[in-house]
């Protein structure tokens, strides 16, 4: 059983230990903006194979980062390579989004997805997208383009050593399981961004109910309109069935009027004498009935209602 003192010698030790191991924490992607085609310079690719140092001596197709401070400028539009960061001790690195991207000149768009969001490669390599998806918006993220070596090939690599030294050296395939690695450039492809329709911002639910919200209005605008026209059609019947009866009753009323031949007979009796006049100018030939001024029928004075008695005037 160990002592309390070598408990706490070995507590410090574990404590030293862990302070001592550097702690890596990958930044955040960040998102770029690539609309134009981006073209490497000639030594991109005259001589783009990239060999590691150890453990791992891997041949990359122009590594965006060989060595720490190192970055391959040229090779890589500056969105991508300015935001591309390499992570030491670790086979991972963080590299931008693409938003829209358009594939560098001498890349292809190695897979595509349904919304537009693409992954490009060199061209010769293919994609093989990450065994655990890293983000959801970004499947082929820590993804590997890669290209198999034909065995017995030679080719010319530039390696690095520890130090970031440089050298060309050949190096030779030897199994049929040798491959060359490439980052993909990802994001969302230009001219399918441009294609797309635009967003309502609406879902589709809404987007019924709207539909359905405005087809209800018009239907509800069609019968008020129906049935104020039918209305306004039985008040037209109506007012012309009353004109044509009042017409009638004023026709027959002047008929009456017209086709009398005489004026009723003076209440005075046979003292009533007929005589005709001729009226103004303007109604020659109109000849209308007038009844004379009687006298009384005694000649001798007589009592008038007022009490006034009266004679018969001199001439």
């Amino acid at each position: 059983m160990l002592s309390w003192k070598s408990l706490c010698l070995l507590a410090l030790t574990t404590y030293g230990l862990a302070q001592e191991q550097p702690r890596t924490t990958a930044p955040a992607p960040e998102v770029q903006a690539l609309t134009t085609t981006f073209t490497p310079s000639g030594a991109c690719t005259q001589n783009r194979l990239t060999q590691l140092p150890s453990p791992g001596y891997q041949i990359w197709n122009n590594e965006p980062q060989p060595f720490r401070g190192t970055k391959a400028a040229s090779c890589y539009p500056s969105e991508f390579i300015d935001a591309y960061t390499s992570l030491p001790g670790a086979s991972s690195s963080v590299a931008p989004l693409l938003s829209p991207l358009v594939c560098p000149s001498g890349w292809v768009t190695a897979r595509q997805w349904e919304n537009g969001y693409i992954a490009c490669c060199a061209d010769g390599y293919q994609l093989a997208p990450p065994t655990t998806t890293v983000d959801t918006d970004r499947p082929a993220y820590g993804g590997t383009c890669y290209s198999n070596f034909v065995v017995g090939t030679t080719v010319t690599v530039t390696a690095y050593d520890d130090e970031g030294s440089t050298i060309l050296a050949p190096w030779v395939a030897t199994s049929s399981a040798d491959q060359a690695y490439g980052h993909p450039i990802d994001g969302f492809a230009l001219e399918l961004i441009s294609d797309a329709p635009a967003s309502t911002g609406l879902s589709g639910g809404a987007i019924a109910g709207i539909v359905v919200g405005v087809l209800l209005a018009l239907t509800l605008v069609a019968v008020g309109a129906f049935f104020l026209l039918r209305r306004r059609h039985a008040q037209k019947l109506e007012d012309g069935t009353h004109g044509t009866h009042g017409t009638q009753e004023l026709d027959s009323y002047n008929s009456k009027i017209h086709n009398k031949t005489s004026l009723e007979q003076s209440p005075v009796g046979s003292h009533a004498v007929s005589t005709t006049y001729s009226q103004a100018t303007g109604f020659a030939g109109y000849e209308a009935r007038r009844a004379t001024i009687h006298e009384l029928a005694t000649e001798s004075p007589v009592e008038m209602d007022s009490g006034w008695a009266g004679h018969e005037l001199r001439g």
